[in-house]
């Protein structure tokens, strides 16, 4: 979906992952200090704690260049400092700076080496971590570590950066969200990137900045020259290199188009999400970080679907306290009361990420000790997380969603837990809103064909369709070998989610998708024929969505969804989607 069209060179065409939707054009600008060489040798034993003083005055200049980017902050921009406040935070790291001194100190490393090395263990615990969001972390991590090396190293990019003509594409292997605010006073039209993910720092920034961006481009820095005409389309992570004359005048009217559009989709974005023969069906956001808040409550969403929980958890050498957990949740709540706020608990690993100490890994992750067994594995650790839900509770509408939920006596155990955190709070006169909604993630397999015992127990039902596909498909859909065998339509996945909406609706049990299915035009379309009538997704996909629901009718949709169904493969089911929902919204697609 999406694709370049036909008359574009495959050679010229660079595939990545949109983040920020949009079409830039414009002459690349392309800065790779990774290119840099790193000093490497070993220190005599009297310039060892000579080093780590130098190291550490490294850090102090980093933090200070990070705290100047946070106070130069736009006032259009202010609600996203949170951002760097987290990278500040990032450079107090123990397991960061610990590493770093002890490679100085017991390895007698240089200071540059000392940090690489580090970052490189925090990077090995962090990619056995499954959920993209969290995983994402890395690149922050990353950043935060390279701009101590520059500190360093006295590298200017950062600066250089800055000073980038208005109008360029910016390519780059990596950048943090700090050297985007510099970027953006320059105006440059596009960026690029090699790595990063949807629920970076950065990505987050480039759509607060409505920056057209490509991320996890490979082999970017080493395909594209300085001056090179480069096409960005933000929606697809297409990146075109050295386009020919009717590319580019395809994608200029595109571009014309598409800005046209999308400023009256966002106009029109706080309309209820209505179809023509007035069938209502929820939208919703799904919230990474605070700092997504603004975009959550401008873009129209009716509440928060999934509130991930995890990034306070990480990269730091104790848990967070209940209070720390419960200021957190609170503003949350009261950003978006009187609107509902589903949390979804901890889903984390077992990756050593939470205390560092040594212990066996999981050979699979994905099938290892995480989500709600890790939690329950755990239950001082999963109670104080509780509590801190509760006390929010008493400023808004909140739920309580579990996630990798396989069977009921998991559902069973944690009500128990819930309750001797309501009686915590009872004993302690705190207050909290009792009998809160307890909803479980429809994401293991097992759970479809429990789905009828389960919806007697629980408050309502969340399908998070990116597990559900890959364990049911037994497809990783990060690994290059079989991601193209991952295919939210696949005729299999269609009937499980029919089969999970039939029985909520028999139950009279609330069915919400937060999974990317809810966000994608054409998957989002056939959820709704199949009786999804509550999607939650990224912020920037609700005026889109909201659009489409507005301008069809819950028929239209059912005969799309009927017709997807009957198929016999996965590629005959896409094909007919995507035919009836191009023919309805052909704006949509140009």
């Amino acid at each position: 979906m999406n694709q370049p069209p036909p008359f574009v060179p495959d050679d010229a065409v660079l595939a990545g992952v949109g983040t920020s939707t949009g079409i830039a054009i414009g002459p690349a600008r392309v800065y790779n200090h990774q290119k840099l060489r790193l000093p490497n040798y070993r220190l005599a034993p009297d310039l060892v704690e000579p080093e780590v003083n130098r190291l550490n005055k490294a850090r102090d200049a980093a933090r200070q260049k990070l705290t100047s980017a946070r106070d130069s902050l736009p006032p259009e921009l202010r609600s996203q400092a949170g951002i760097i406040d987290a990278y500040l935070l990032l450079l107090d790291d123990p397991m960061l700076c610990q590493l770093a001194w002890s490679f100085i100190r017991d390895e007698r490393r240089n200071a540059e080496q000392a940090v690489l090395k580090s970052i490189e263990n925090v990077s090995l615990l962090m990619t056995k971590v499954t959920d993209e969001y969290i995983s994402s972390r890395l690149s922050d991590v990353e950043m935060v570590g390279h701009s101590i090396i520059s500190a360093l190293t006295g590298d200017e990019t950062a600066d250089e950066m800055a000073q980038a003509q208005e109008g360029c594409i910016l390519v780059v292997p990596d950048i943090s969200a700090a050297e985007i605010i510099k970027i953006s006073a320059a105006k440059v039209a596009g960026l690029a990137t090699e790595s990063g993910g949807h629920t970076s720092h950065a990505s987050i920034l480039a759509q607060a900045l409505e920056l057209p961006t490509a991320v996890s481009v490979k082999n970017l820095v080493t395909t594209i020259n300085n001056g090179d005409t480069v096409i960005i389309d933000g929606r697809s992570g297409h990146v075109i290199v050295r386009p020919d004359q009717d590319t580019l005048n395809f994608y200029r009217t595109r571009q014309k188009m598409e800005y046209s559009f999308n400023a009256e989709i966002v106009r029109c974005s706080h309309l209820p999400a209505v179809t023509l023969d007035d069938h209502a069906v929820a939208v919703l956001g799904n919230l990474e970080l605070v700092e997504e808040l603004p975009a959550i409550m401008s873009y129209g969403s009716e509440g928060i679907g999934l509130y991930r929980t995890e990034f306070m958890y990480l990269n730091r050498a104790s848990l967070p306290t209940e209070d720390e957990l419960f200021e957190a949740y609170r503003r949350v709540v009261e950003s978006i009361a009187p609107k509902p706020v589903v949390i979804r608990t901890l889903d984390l690993g077992y990756d050593k990420m939470l205390d560092h100490k040594p212990g066996p890994a999981d050979a699979n992750q994905a099938l290892g000790l995480r989500g709600v067994r890790y939690c329950l594995r755990n239950r001082p650790m999963f109670k104080t997380q509780l509590r801190a839900i509760l006390r929010a509770s008493a400023f808004g509408d909140v739920k309580i969603m579990l996630p990798m939920i396989s069977s009921i006596d998991e559902l069973r155990k944690t009500r128990a837990l819930l309750a001797a955190a309501e009686h915590d709070l009872e004993l302690a006169h705190l207050p909290y809103a009792p009998r809160l909604p307890l909803g479980v993630m429809i994401e293991v397999p097992a759970t479809i064909f429990l789905a009828r015992e389960l919806a007697g127990e629980s408050a309502f039902f969340s399908i998070g369709t990116n597990d559900l596909i890959q364990y049911s498909l037994a497809v990783d859909r990060g690994n290059p070998e079989v991601s193209e065998m991952y295919q939210p339509l696949h005729p299999a996945i269609l009937r499980m989610l029919k089969h999970v909406l039939d029985i909520g609706r028999e139950t009279r049990t609330p069915v919400s998708i937060c999974g990317d299915m809810a966000s994608g035009e054409v998957t989002a379309a056939i959820l709704i024929g199949l009786g999804a009538d509550t999607l939650s997704m990224p912020p920037a996909a609700i005026p889109k969505i909201k659009r489409i629901i507005r301008m069809a009718r819950l028929t239209e949709f059912q005969a799309w969804a009927a017709d997807t169904l009957a198929s016999k493969t996965a590629g005959e089911a896409a094909a007919k989607a995507v035919a009836h929902v191009h023919q309805k919204f052909p704006e949509l697609f140009r």
